[in-house]
């Protein structure tokens, strides 16, 4: 048994853009404070050299996939990471069944809770970690959806760790605010 994360892309995006050496830039992510994206960073830092953690990816490649349409593959800072940790067998990979869209097939309940289709994916590879007998969490910094469906998740195993929580509570308050 393993502990495991599978990775929003807001995370490495985040982290990505509060390394100094990355060319991602900060006004690419909502989140504005340069703390926060820090906080994203150091946390990412933690996981990426903490050989006891792995990273979920799918044997689908969804997952890797879509790390590569939003990171420069080559250059950006959480990508890298995420190839060492694949490179040092830090990786465990699971399998989950998709649609004919490409999208990963969740229980209806479930599915009527994460809205967004291309949000499916992680929590099917959640799901399949902790299926496989594995600890597992999903780790978001930036997308509020999570917050929807916090507990529809929580009702299944799965657990979301939410690294920005209060600025992802105070940017829903906002949003709610703005559509009243």
């Amino acid at each position: 048994m393993v502990e495991s994360r599978v990775v929003d892309t807001n995370v490495l995006i985040v982290a990505s853009a509060a390394d100094d050496g990355s060319p991602f830039r900060p006004d690419a992510t909502p989140v504005e404070e340069a703390q926060l994206r820090e906080i994203v960073l150091k946390w990412f830092q933690n996981f990426e050299r903490d050989a006891k953690r792995y990273i979920v990816l799918d044997h689908h490649w969804l997952i890797l996939t879509e790390y590569g349409n939003k990171l420069n593959v080559d250059q950006d800072y959480a990508y890298l990471a995420m190839m060492a940790k694949q490179d040092r067998g830090e990786v465990l990979w699971v399998g989950f069944e998709v649609d004919p869209h490409g999208h990963a097939v969740l229980p209806v309940h479930l599915a009527n809770s994460v809205t967004d289709r291309a949000d499916r994916k992680m929590v099917a590879a959640a799901l399949s970690a902790l299926n496989s007998g594995n600890a597992c969490k999903l780790t978001n910094a930036c997308d509020s959806d999570w917050l929807d469906c916090t507990q529809v998740l929580k009702d299944y195993g799965v657990e979301v760790e939410q690294l920005l929580e209060e600025w992802l509570l105070q940017q829903k308050l906002k949003k709610n605010k703005n559509c009243e």
